[in-house]
This record gives structure tokens, sequence and C-alpha cells, in this order.
């Protein structure tokens, strides 16, 4: 997350694993697939200036679920979702985001 709020992009991929998968839930339909693909989608969000908070978070085995609530620092808009990781080898490799 403070990679995110910096938007360090190298910082922020350094804690994914390369073969990263995101995932819409429940239906399970792949938004993103690859490192490199979440380099090039994370560069365009970083130029909203994008800010995030962490509401609540759990730990269950190698799963965190965070709600967390992100917002544009452009527009100020802000949009509340739960992100569930998947944690394999110390790095991100799966991530489901349920949104409202």
């Amino acid at each position: 997350m403070e990679y995110y709020n910096i938007q360090d992009i190298e910082g922020f991929a350094s804690t994914y694993a390369n073969d990263i998968t995101v995932y819409t839930f429940p239906d399970n339909t792949i938004t993103l697939s690859g490192k490199q693909a979440l380099i090039e989608r994370y560069t365009e969000t970083f130029k909203k200036k994008m800010f995030a908070e962490i509401k609540n978070r759990s730990i269950v085995g190698n799963k965190v679920i965070d709600w967390e609530i992100a917002t544009n620092g452009i527009t100020e808009e802000s949009t509340s979702l739960m992100a569930i990781y998947e944690i394999k080898d110390h790095l991100i490799s799966k991530v489901w985001f349920i949104r409202e």
C-alpha cells in the first residue's frame, strides 16, 4: 500500500509474482494477467494520483483480506472495495476484487 500511495511503480510491482492474476469476484473473470500487464495498468492508474486506505484487514492462512477506500487524487472521487490477496513465496500471486 505504501508503494501504491506514493505511485512508485517499481516498488509496487516488486510485491507481485511474475505470474500475477487478478480476478473479479464472484465470477472469477480474469482482468489482468502477468507482471507486465500489472505495470502497464498501474502506470496509468498512478497518473490519477490515487491514494488508498485500508479500513480493515483480516489474515487467514496465505490470504490477506482488505477493505479499502481508493481515492482519485485529481477528482477526489472515492471507491470502496474488498481485495483478497493470495500470497505465495512472499509475493502476491492472485487478487480478487469485490466492488460495489
